[in-house]
């Protein structure tokens, strides 16, 4: 692949280190998700987050949320950040920059020491040009995403052509194990997948709008990759005024999509396949109350109105091993009133239900689903 840089970049620089020179102090261009694009030559004042984001073409994290709360994205004119030692920063003024006043970037200055007004007047002649080349860079921005999302539907179908061409371009890399990651996402989704779509200095990824989620690709090397991937995706989202919701991981799509569903029935952020335990057994089925009668009859049972008292026992009971103190200690009762319990179960159930492998297998997979479709998952320890 070409590594020469297109014009619109070429011409964002000079104009990043003719904005340098007037103000005689570090610069830098970024993107909404405040990804770099540009920056110049070090003048002055720096701290450790300039020296991050030039090394690693992005900032740190962690300070994003924090400068994105002084309303730099809704805002015109310069917004003035003050220090923040929490993260070892220096002041800076931010120029949003806007192409027919759409938000495409943002001119970032290291305001040490204190800018005037009269510096930043002078950057006016320079700010509109520097807008309508960001939005020509970007221009492709959409198209790219609906190529990429294209090549990870056919990389998810297994076809290993559609694998080895998207490793060829260099959109995933050759080493490193297959993920696939399920997002779900509340606001503009498609947005937050263009946003991902930024041809940035990382390790490459490949995402998907799948109408209900997202979906990403990687192949990681180790926890770190995904970490990376994860803070990508954060950035994105806050960018296109969305929230992550849930996410699910695995090795395949189908699983991730399960992940992700029981993550979200369960209050949680995040849930691996290889963490998931019993919620594997739930791949192909439904989450709803109806599965849980369908995959266990004697749930149905001891889900009856009347008697519906024992399950949460049951079910604490299976989460502990059958382990009669464990579970008692759990449930804050004395043992006596656990035996008691699990006898009335054996009433309402049968004999022998609790010795069958198979029919308890079932069971406990019910009630677990029955758990979390109830809420319970909130309170008791039996939701992964």
């Amino acid at each position: 692949m070409s590594k020469v840089p297109p014009p619109q970049l070429m011409n964002i620089q000079d104009i990043v280190d003719d904005c340098a020179q007037i103000l005689q102090r570090s610069v830098e261009v970024t993107t909404p998700a405040i990804a770099v694009i540009a920056a110049s030559a070090q003048i002055g004042a720096i701290d450790k987050n300039r020296a991050a984001s030039i090394l690693n073409r992005t900032p740190p994290p962690e300070p994003i949320p924090w400068m994105l709360s002084f309303g730099i994205q809704e805002a015109v004119l310069p917004v003035r950040l003050p220090a923040n030692p929490r993260y070892d920063m220096l002041p800076r003024v931010v120029i949003p920059l806007r192409h027919e006043d759409r938000l495409v970037g943002y001119l970032w200055i290291i305001d040490e020491p204190a800018l005037g007004d009269a510096p930043l007047v002078r950057l006016g002649s320079l700010t509109a040009p520097l807008a309508r080349l960001i939005d020509e860079r970007d221009a492709p921005l959409a198209a790219r995403a609906q190529q990429l999302g294209e090549l990870a539907r056919e990389v998810l179908t297994g076809d290993p052509a559609a694998l080895a061409g998207a490793r060829e371009r260099d959109l995933l890399p050759s080493d490193g194990e297959l993920t696939v990651h399920r997002v779900l996402v509340e606001g503009d989704q498609r947005a937050v997948a263009v946003e991902l779509a930024r041809p940035l200095v990382r390790r490459p990824f490949l995402v998907a709008d799948s109408h209900d989620s997202l979906v990403l690709i990687e192949c990681r090397r180790d926890d770190k990759d995904t970490e990376a991937l994860m803070e990508e995706l954060q950035s994105a989202a806050l960018v296109a005024g969305a929230e992550v919701v849930a996410r699910g991981s695995a090795p395949t799509a189908p699983q991730a999509r399960l992940m992700a569903d029981v993550a979200k029935l369960c209050g949680q952020d995040l849930l691996r396949w290889e963490e998931a335990g019993a919620w594997r057994l739930l791949r192909g089925w439904e989450l709803t109350s109806a599965t849980v009668a369908e995959m266990s009859p004697d749930a149905a049972v001891l889900l009856d109105d009347l008697r519906n008292s024992y399950w949460h026992t049951l079910l604490t009971y299976f989460e502990h091993s059958r382990n009669v103190s464990a579970t008692a200690n759990a449930l804050y009762i004395h043992r006596a009133t656990l035996h008691y319990r699990l006898d009335r179960v054996r009433e309402i159930l049968g004999p022998g239900v609790l010795d069958d492998g198979w029919r308890c297998a079932a069971l406990y997979v019910a009630l677990k689903l029955h758990a979390a479709l109830q809420g319970k998952n909130r309170e008791a320890p039996f939701c992964p």
